[in-house]
């Protein structure tokens, strides 16, 4: 379980994602866990109203939870004690974007999945219990200490303990357990037990990748349907004949609406729709996120990238991008989506991968596009 290199990603998807846990030594560099939101921090977080917090508390015999939502008032923190209880912070990598740079560390992960990432903050003997998730995360060990026992093979067991907050598994898991430091990452895979306890205190920062729900795919591309008129075809009773007389739905007329259904999940349409789904930010409250310097003109940005300035995508912003069957491609951020000619592949892998955009990069016609970029906050200037 414990591996002397990442793997590649080849090697990523065809043995562990979905598949199997792993755990990689020292993989962040301590300058960069230096760079990450801190406890204050984080409790300072957990006093406004827009983010999503808890308190978790626990006893020393690892057999009483209790979870209690932010916001917090300040003295909830005084009266916390020195042990068992932790702090949960989501959607940090929006509020912390110097915390979003940890997501560098992931680039052959499938960003367009990420939720967010959580942070926790817990005292000596904090936990959450030995538990499941129905999402993939990569765990990575900030400071302090913690052990975190973890099961080889996925576990179907729905008995849990009697607190609607929590769903810490009744009967527990059997595994194996492993002490981690600084920089450690630790891949989990849907629903493997795992559990950690605090041995110093200690943070942890969640990377976590969340699929849609079939019915969430569903009911969010129909709206998209509903609020796009000329794409919300009606079905008309098109070719029936008289074996869909009265009440029977003849096989040709299922047949006809199942591929009226399928045709418009064919379509570049959907590509467009998902890219633009899949770039929303999982939680509706970026108003915390750092305001960008987007008040360049269209002039004033050539004349700054003439002069030596470059552009580069922040990586707090999530992108999301398909292809149309014309080549072009779809880049979608903040739920929006913009259209780029598929010319323009280098420019979408340079913002892909967070790379500097220089005036070298930029062909003549390129000007209108980086500017969009630009004003929408997908790019931000570095003078």
């Amino acid at each position: 379980m414990i591996l002397e290199t990442f793997p590649s990603a080849e090697e990523f998807y065809k043995t562990y994602w979905g598949k199997k846990p792993f755990i990689v030594r020292g993989f962040i560099p301590d300058a960069a866990i230096d760079d990450l939101v801190d406890g204050d921090t984080m409790a300072g977080l957990a006093l406004e109203d827009e983010v999503k917090s808890r308190i978790i508390t626990n006893n020393p015999a690892g057999n009483d939870w209790s979870c209690e939502h932010g916001p917090f008032a300040e003295e909830r923190f005084d009266d916390l004690g020195d042990r068992d209880w932790s702090l949960l912070v989501q959607n940090v990598e929006q509020y912390h974007t110097d915390t979003a740079d940890l997501l560098q560390y992931f680039q052959f992960s499938p960003r367009w999945l990420i939720e967010d990432i959580m942070v926790s903050y817990s005292a000596p003997g904090g936990s959450v219990g030995p538990h499941t998730d129905s999402y993939h995360t990569f765990l990575v060990q900030g400071i302090g200490k913690r052990t975190w026992k973890i099961s080889a093979e996925q576990i179907n067991d729905d008995c849990y303990i009697d607190n609607p907050d929590m769903k810490v598994l009744q009967n527990g898991f059997e595994g194996e357990v492993f002490e981690v430091t600084s920089g450690d990452v630790i891949y989990m895979p849907p629903f493997f037990g795992h559990e950690g306890k605090t041995i110093e205190a200690a943070m942890t920062f969640s990377v976590g990748f969340l699929g849609p729900k079939l019915s969430d795919i569903l009911s969010e591309y129909a709206h998209y349907l509903e609020e796009n008129e000329a794409l919300n075809k009606r079905y008309l009773g098109e070719n029936l004949d008289a074996k869909s007389a009265a009440f029977s739905i003849a096989p040709k007329a299922q047949e006809a609406m199942r591929g009226d259904v399928l045709s418009c999940f064919q379509s570049d349409d959907f590509a467009k729709w998902m890219a633009a789904y899949f770039s929303t930010p999982a939680h509706d409250t970026i108003e915390g996120m750092e305001d960008e310097d987007n008040d360049l003109s269209y002039d004033a940005l050539c004349k700054a990238l003439q002069n030596g300035a470059a552009l580069y995508r922040p990586e707090h912003v999530k992108l999301a991008i398909t292809n149309a069957s014309s080549g072009d491609y779809n880049l979608a951020a903040y739920g929006g989506s913009i259209i780029i000619g598929a010319a323009y592949s280098d420019l979408i892998a340079k913002l892909s991968a967070g790379k500097s955009i220089t005036i070298e990069d930029i062909q003549e016609d390129m000007m209108k596009i980086i500017h969009t970029l630009y004003d929408h906050n997908i790019v931000t200037i570095i003078v």
